[in-house]
Parts: C-alpha cells; sequence; structure tokens
C-alpha cells in the first residue's frame, strides 16, 4: 500500500467515527443527513398555509381550474375557513396578523368563462380567515402595517372596516406609526379633518394632529 492510499485511509477512518460518535463537523454526516421533507402546501408563514380545495368531478377536468390551486386557509394542520382563497403576486404571507388573498366563490350556474368560480376579489385577510379589507372596481387593498390598510383615496381600521382618513399623496412609514401631510379638505372627501399633519398610529389607529400647514 503506498503512502497517499495510507493516508486517505486514515482520513476515512477518523471522518467516520466522527460521525458515529456524534462529534466534529465533517463532510460525511452532511452526506448522510436526511434530506428536509417538502411542504406539498403554499406556506404562508407563521404556520398558516393553503391546502387545495376538493374538486367537483367537472372541475377537476378543467386544467385551468386545477393550475388555478382554488384553496381553504389552513393554520397547524387545521382548517381556518371555508372561503375560497388563492395567492396572488401581491401576497408575501402573515405580516402584523394579516395577509393578501384573492377571495372566490362558487357560482350556482357554471358558464363557458368562468368554469364554475366567480371573478377575484383581491382582499386583505385575518387569522381567522375573516375578510378585513376588500378591493374596490381596480384597486387592491394593501396593508399598510400594524392594523390598518388602505385600498383606494382612504385608509382603514382592519379590525373594524371604518374608514380611518383620506389616504394623501405625500406619507412618510415610520415603524410605529404613519406621517401624513393633508393639504385639503375637498367636497368630496368622505371623511374630513382639520389641515395639518398628522401622525397615525399603525396597531391603536389613533391620528394625532402633530403640526400646523401654514
Amino acid at each position: 500500500m503506498d503512502k497517499e492510499t495510507k493516508q486517505m485511509l486514515d482520513v476515512m477512518t477518523l471522518a467516520s467515527k466522527l460521525v458515529f460518535n456524534k462529534g466534529s463537523y465533517s463532510i460525511f454526516s452532511e452526506l448522510i443527513k436526511e434530506p428536509k421533507p417538502v411542504n406539498p402546501y403554499q406556506s404562508l408563514n407563521d404556520g398558516f398555509e393553503l391546502r387545495p380545495i376538493k374538486l367537483l368531478k367537472k372541475e377537476s377536468e378543467n386544467s385551468r381550474i386545477v393550475d388555478l390551486k382554488y384553496s381553504h386557509l389552513y393554520k397547524d394542520g387545521v382548517k381556518v375557513s371555508n372561503e375560497i382563497f388563492r395567492k396572488g403576486g401581491i401576497c408575501h404571507g402573515f405580516k402584523d396578523g394579516y395577509c393578501n388573498l384573492i377571495l372566490y366563490t362558487r357560482t350556482k350556474e357554471p358558464k363557458r368563462n368562468d368554469a364554475g368560480f366567480s371573478f377575484g376579489v383581491h382582499v386583505i385577510v385575518n387569522t381567522e380567515g375573516k375578510v378585513c379589507l376588500g378591493g374596490d372596481g381596480l384597486d387592491s387593498p394593501h396593508h399598510s402595517g400594524g392594523n390598518i390598510g388602505s385600498v383606494g383615496n382612504y385608509y382603514y381600521n382592519l379590525l373594524t372596516g371604518e374608514k380611518i382618513c383620506y389616504r394623501p399623496s405625500s406619507v412618510i412609514t415610520g415603524i410605529e406609526c404613519l406621517y401624513l401631510e393633508h393639504r385639503y379638505n375637498f367636497d368630496y372627501y368622505e371623511v374630513k379633518i382639520p389641515v395639518g399633519v398628522y401622525k397615525l398610529n399603525k396597531i391603536t389607529m389613533e391620528l394625532t394632529k402633530i403640526d400646523e400647514i401654514k
């Protein structure tokens, strides 16, 4: 046996001892590790995931329906809601207890262009699977942090669904608050507040005037 071969055998013997004795890190220990299980469902963070609904026979024959993955919301393997959801492009999973999804319903009389499901509506849901804020026409709702959402021209309280104030163009997003520069009070504003600079707390939804615009 040549010197190089003996050295390699000695190294392999030592590596094997380390593995079986749970010793130091080695490439051999990495090779014998079991691969991590792959989650077959769509993860939404914090134990939440979307699991495909059971399709009717006619629906399962439609490749478009299968590809869209209509799903129910689950938390740690338990179904949270019977609502039918799908993950859209603006969905990044749950954050601060809310998540952006697309909501669907089964239609009573399926048509050729809908294949038995309604046109999807972008919504914000909470951890109970309850819709807190829905889209308005072509406007999709956005989670602004904490318990605040926005759609169209307004900020909303996601706990109650009520409008908080008009969403101005000048907004600075902080860690705890949104800072708003409210310059106008047009007649069509559904919620009017005095002109000025405000901070909107993301958790309490408290709107505090912090300066006057002169």
